[in-house]
């Protein structure tokens, strides 16, 4: 299981990790791991924006600068699958044309349009949550669940395609690990509870679910860019509502 768990935060992060070899008998545990990634990355997120809070800096700059932990963290791997997916679902092509662009590593329009929305509302949500004071400890919280929840749904949703990434980490997967994931969120969830973020996060829950159902519906499976879009777009939610509340 450790190599399992090292396997993914080398793959999800770019946290330095020890030179392991790669195994597929381990390849379930690495989607297991994802609520554990989203943890650290949440820590790390935390402190980061709590040690910026303390420097004299204009608000502008560290909202930018805490907008941009998460991202370096994950190697905008997350946002680039988020992108794809905007291509491919907006296009309202047919299904074997959404596949296509997909796999295609060209940005289309509706890549960009997407990126600039969510990086308008991010830049505008951490920027309230900074100028209100706001309850940051969520930030811990907000990665473990659109990671974890997108881990759900890689155990139980068909692949849409038989490559890849996902359809590889996908073989040995069953409804142990589906079992696991939900423990950890649970124990995750008691503890947001008493830090009292427990309604953030379950907003980021609702919003995951949401748009993790759009996006199969669409596109009939589930695959490494899709959970990119779901990741992106849980968080960014629960970004806004931790604003507003």
């Amino acid at each position: 299981m450790l190599k399992g768990i090292l396997m993914s935060f080398s793959m999800y992060t770019t946290i330095p990790m020890p030179n392991i070899q790669w195994e597929e008998k381990r390849f379930p545990y690495v989607i297991t791991s994802l609520p554990l990634v989203g943890f650290i990355i949440g820590l790390i997120w935390f402190f980061g924006t709590n040690i910026l809070n303390k420097l004299l800096i204009p608000v502008t700059i560290k909202t930018v600068l805490v907008c941009l932990i998460p991202l370096f963290l994950s190697g905008f791997i997350h946002i680039d699958g988020y992108m794809d997916t905007c291509d491919a679902i907006f296009s309202r092509a047919s299904l074997e044309k959404k596949y296509k662009i997909l796999k295609d590593s060209c940005v289309g329009a509706f890549a960009v349009i997407g990126l600039l929305i969510i990086s308008f509302l991010y830049y505008v949500s951490i920027y309230e949550v900074l100028k209100q004071g706001k309850n940051i400890i969520a930030l811990i919280f907000i990665p473990i669940f659109s990671r974890g929840i997108t881990s759900l749904f890689i155990i139980k949703i068909n692949a849409i395609s038989k490559e890849g990434f996902i359809a590889s980490f996908k073989k040995g997967l069953n409804n142990s690990h589906f079992l696991l994931v939900l423990i950890l969120l649970l124990i995750f969830f008691i503890l947001g509870y008493f830090l009292d973020v427990y309604k953030i996060i379950i907003i980021n829950i609702l919003a995951c679910i949401i748009f993790a159902i759009f996006c199969i519906r669409d596109l009939k499976g589930i695959s490494g860019d899709l959970c990119g879009f779901i990741i992106t777009l849980g968080s960014l939610i629960s970004i806004i509502f931790l604003a507003i509340l």
